[in-house]
């Protein structure tokens, strides 16, 4: 067979025309221009072809003869085995080594267009899915959605995704088949994953750590089975990215929607609260009121109020322990059982004493609140209670300080608990200030708390002792001690003022 043969068949090689069999072409026209018996060509000792194709790796191995030619390239070792060889022309083997590669660039060529070919029929899979499972923010019909998604990607009998905190908390949400995976190898799951030929578990992992586990197994074929290769087990991370990104965005959609949820609840909470507050103070003749109150939230577990029963002004001023939506109800529900029962008893000790009672076995164990409560008649006459909380200041008019301090527990904290009630006398042109633990607790840049003393010795000092001036002065006072920090409590101040005879 002529030289010229080798060369066409390299020619065929070049132009890409060449099909799988080609390497056994090379091979026979070898065999033949070589004058051998029978030839096997290899690479990395693996044969690529064997000529006449009735020599098998037995007939091979039982045959004396064999001459070996090595011929190596960038790609590996090339070896030519040709039995009782009897010429060999160095023009004939560069001839088979050009066929040789040329058929071999267009294999991986072929390979590397099919494997673009894939990667984008892979990201196609992947976009379609992400477009089918958008909106879905319920998590067991998200899961349902992936595996079935899953199911049809690969092919496969059984897929499964676990979620949890962690391995021991992690469940099954969605599923198709029988699950593979055993309780024992949740854990190695979770940390690095699993991959064996029929089953690959995939940890889905985020910054925040590791959401759950993607499960995939017994992939489907003609025969039964077959073991995952190379690309499924790619796609299949892939997927699993896709899956930790629907989940992750359906559970931080769900926050958000919840907090958005909370939010508008607690904008609601803090409109409903600022209505128990009067708008605007009754008019008791011969008195003149004025009140500063802020909240470190939207729901404050400060609360305060002022009525007129039976000519008799009521003033209240409350702090609930703790802050936000769970102490403003008991906050409210102390504001409630003021206005209920203040008009069917005068008697101020019995008012709390009832209001007590009712939060005792109502309230869990770690909240009360500290109640002072004042009653001031058209003449001056002054009744008060004091439960648990801060001292009632009267500011008399030569400026001296007198207190009306707490004569029994919190409310709340004992059903049983008594108070009792104060007497005194308001004469015009004197003060009584209520206000709650916010204002004097506020700290200066030391940790040191402004204090009731501090309070006191503002009010003591006061040069026109009205209502309205009062407030300003001791809020000017707590801002210039805190250096205009913002409070970390809530904070609220009460002032009754009887008017001089001459206003």
């Amino acid at each position: 067979m002529p030289l010229s043969d080798l060369l066409r068949l390299a020619d065929v090689a070049l132009s890409g025309h060449a099909g799988p069999d080609l390497p056994e072409e090379i091979l026979r026209v070898v065999v033949e221009e070589t004058g051998s018996r029978a030839g096997v060509l290899k690479k990395n000792d693996e044969a690529i072809a064997r000529w006449p194709r009735t020599v098998s790796a037995q007939v091979e191995e039982a045959t004396e003869g064999w001459s070996e030619i090595p011929f190596g390239g960038d790609d590996g070792q090339w070896c030519l085995r040709l039995l009782h060889l009897d010429r060999l022309d160095e023009s004939a083997l560069d001839a088979t080594r050009i066929g040789l590669r040329a058929w071999q660039l267009r294999e991986e060529l072929k390979r590397s267009r099919f494997d673009e070919r894939f990667h984008l029929w892979e990201l196609e899979a992947i976009r379609s899915i992400a477009t089918g499972i958008g909106g879905i923010l319920d998590t067991e019909t998200l899961a349902e959605e992936l595996i079935s998604h899953l199911v049809a990607l690969l092919g496969v009998r059984s897929a499964h995704l676990y979620l949890g905190d962690s391995p021991l908390s992690a469940s099954i949400v969605g599923g198709f088949g029988p699950a593979r995976l055993e309780q024992k190898d949740i854990e190695p799951a979770w940390h690095q994953g699993i991959y064996t030929d029929d089953l690959v578990a995939l940890p889905l992992k985020t910054d925040a750590g590791t959401l759950g586990i993607l499960v995939a197994s017994d992939k489907e074929a003609r025969a039964g089975t077959e073991p995952f290769a190379a690309n499924d087990v790619r796609l299949l991370e892939l997927f699993a990215v896709q899956v930790t990104v629907a989940m992750e965005y359906a559970r931080l959609t769900q926050e958000s929607l919840e907090r958005e949820r909370l939010k508008r609840e607690l904008e609601m909470a803090a409109v409903i609260q600022s209505h128990l507050h009067p708008k605007k103070f009754p008019d008791l003749e011969g008195y003149r009121l004025a009140v500063r109150s802020s909240s470190s939230r939207q729901v404050a577990g400060d609360t305060y109020d002022v009525l007129i029963r039976d000519n008799v002004l009521i003033a209240t001023v409350t702090d609930v322990s703790g802050k936000g939506v769970g102490a403003g109800m008991i906050a409210s529900g102390v504001h409630a059982g003021v206005r209920l029962m203040a008009g069917r008893s005068r008697d101020l000790s019995e008012v709390a004493g009832r209001i007590n009672s009712y939060l005792s076995g109502a309230t869990a164990d770690n909240r009360f609140a500290t109640f002072a409560m004042v009653s001031i008649d058209p003449e001056g006459g002054l009744r008060a209670v004091n439960a648990g909380h801060l001292p009632v200041l009267i500011r008399r008019r030569d400026g001296t300080i007198e207190e009306i301090n707490s004569s029994g527990l919190p409310l709340g904290i004992l059903e049983m608990a008594s108070y009792s009630e104060s007497i005194a006398r308001i004469e015009p042109g004197e003060l009584v200030a209520l206000f709650t633990d916010g204002l004097t607790e506020a700290e200066d840049s030391n940790e040191e708390e402004f204090g009731v003393e501090r309070v006191a010795k503002v009010t003591t000092e006061l040069a026109e002792p009205t209502a309205e001036k009062l407030c300003d002065a001791i809020l000017e006072a707590v801002e210039a001690f805190t250096d205009g920090a913002t409070l970390h409590d809530d904070a609220t101040l009460l002032v009754v003022e009887r008017l001089q005879n001459d206003r």
